[in-house]
């Protein structure tokens, strides 16, 4: 098992990944992402920018993570903790139906986090959608702190935002 920054010829594997995941999230009743997010165009922009990273098994892609400097919208008013001199910020964590509850979220999150220390992060910064429960148990497992929530154009129920100081 390894996570592997994604080159453009993984591209089509991360899409199918993520439809995958969309269908799945979407026969649970969460809807929060669709056939139009996060999308080609997310994903293409974050393979280009080097900040997708892939959970690789027997070459086959098990989940994805990007992390980058980029803020999310929705955060600008939150209580983060941190000094923010230099936070990270992970979007996208998915990981396929058939092998959730392995780790894999954890392994992904574990390669941002050394990514964040190597190269002077401050703090790493994330959200869950507030129905998935399992994805706001985990970062809570892993040592981030709550630190507010705010509520999409397009979702009734908000996001949780969680901050983890570096």
């Amino acid at each position: 098992m390894k996570v592997l920054k994604a080159e453009p010829s993984d591209l089509v594997e991360v899409l199918y990944l993520l439809e995958v995941c969309v269908l799945d999230l979407n026969r649970k009743g969460f809807k929060h992402w669709n056939s139009a997010y996060p999308g080609v165009e997310n994903m293409n922009s974050a393979i280009e920018e080097g900040s997708l990273y892939l959970y690789k098994e027997k070459g086959v892609a098990k989940g994805i993570i990007v992390f980058s400097d980029s803020e999310p919208e929705g955060y600008n008013n939150l209580g983060w903790k941190s000094d923010g001199k230099k936070p990270l910020f992970l979007k996208f964590i998915a990981v396929h139906p058939l092998w959730t509850g392995k780790g894999i979220a954890s392994e992904l999150i574990h390669a941002a986090e050394i990514f964040a220390k190597e190269n002077n992060y401050s703090a790493i910064r994330v959200d869950a959608y507030s129905g998935i429960q399992s994805a706001l148990k985990l970062y809570t497992e892993l040592g981030y702190s709550e630190v507010g929530e705010y509520h999409s154009t397009f979702q009734e129920a908000p996001y949780i935002a969680y901050e983890k100081g570096l």
